[in-house]
């Protein structure tokens, strides 16, 4: 998965009802540094209807199927 690809979220579970389903543009990863020296890696998505960004956790990754690729 590439910035700028167009990704399809599968259904997760009731609790992620906001994107099950749904097509968004990926942004790429967006690191958290923690004070402590821990790096959390989320990753960045806006969706398609949506004017601002999600931050979604690396987890769900894995339900995400690029439907089309960036050039």
């Amino acid at each position: 998965m590439k910035v700028g690809d167009l990704v399809k979220f599968d259904y997760i579970n009731g609790h992620t009802r906001k994107i099950n389903g749904r097509v968004a543009l990926y942004l790429g990863e967006d690191f958290i540094h923690r004070d402590d020296g821990v790096v959390i890696e989320n990753h960045r998505v806006l969706m398609v209807g949506d004017h601002e960004t999600h931050i979604i956790d690396k987890g769900l990754l894995r339900y995400m199927e690029v439907v089309s690729e960036s050039r």
